[in-house]
């Protein structure tokens, strides 16, 4: 066996005791941190099922649903009208800027979780550096590659392409029935993914398993980031601070008017 062909079969190797033995995968992660394959797999494949989201996807259905947000009531003349000035749209803007913001998306969060650790090891001289807290970051990421499965059953279900983005995976809370009975809390919980909670664990868990501290210590310090966004967007949303909100302009002078998107705070 050749040993390009030994190194890909321990890299899934890895995929595997990512998901079922967690602390073997930190071990040999420690002492050889890679990322490319994570980054091939995670944000390789949220991307292709972004582009065949979007490949598929009713544009004038998504862009009209986008009428009834907010509690907006557009007329029947604003929507005839606006359905005729969307007809020429091209699926192509939105399958490249679905596909392209997936990937550099997703490797920016790695790039930030990364480099927040980075800081950290300096202040405490740990001897860690980013190519590991990178490695850290892009392996925790695997869980995410059963939200790409998913979103694609998703898709495989849904051929008319009438489907919201925020419906395309089934691990959302929201989308398995967690309702608390507050728009605003059910709009920011419930995009929350099981598999986001899961990665977030291994994250913790692994920071753990290498600086060889206490529990509560390791989890505050590397997921300290994300909790501090997840908790300001709970508060942002439930507090009403945050509102997000669609409607129909009519065009002065005559014409077929247009949506106005708003986000105050």
């Amino acid at each position: 066996m050749s040993t390009t062909t030994m190194q890909q079969a321990g890299g899934f190797r890895t995929v595997l005791d990512m998901l079922l033995e967690p602390a073997t995968a930190f071990a040999r992660l420690r002492e050889r941190p890679t990322w490319l394959l994570p980054v091939l797999l995670v944000a390789g494949g949220t991307a292709l099922v972004m582009l065949w989201y979007f490949s598929i996807l009713d544009i004038p259905w998504f862009l009209e649903s986008l009428l009834y947000q907010g509690g907006a009531e557009p007329t029947q003349d604003q929507i005839d009208a606006f359905r005729e000035g969307t007809e020429d749209l091209s699926p192509m803007v939105f399958m490249i800027s679905g596909f392209l913001g997936a990937i550099f998306g997703m490797i920016l969060i790695w790039v930030l979780q990364a480099g927040w650790l980075t800081l950290v090891s300096a202040l405490t001289g740990d001897g860690f550096r980013f190519k590991n807290w990178f490695c850290l970051a892009t392996w925790t990421s695997i869980p995410s590659l059963l939200t790409v499965i998913g979103m694609a059953i998703t898709l495989a279900l849904n051929p008319n392409g009438q489907i919201g983005q925020m419906d395309l995976d089934p691990l959302q809370l929201g989308n398995l029935g967690l309702q608390f009975g507050d728009p605003g809390l059910d709009n920011a919980i419930g995009q929350i993914s099981l598999t986001q909670l899961w990665t977030m664990g291994l994250l913790a868990y692994g920071y753990r398993l290498w600086l060889k501290g206490p529990w509560l210590k390791s989890a505050i310090i590397a997921l300290l980031p994300q909790l501090l966004l997840i908790g300001g967007m709970i508060a942002l949303f439930a507090g009403g601070v945050m509102d997000f909100n669609v409607s129909f302009v009519d065009a002065e002078g005559g014409g077929n008017g247009g949506i106005a998107i708003s986000l105050s705070l």
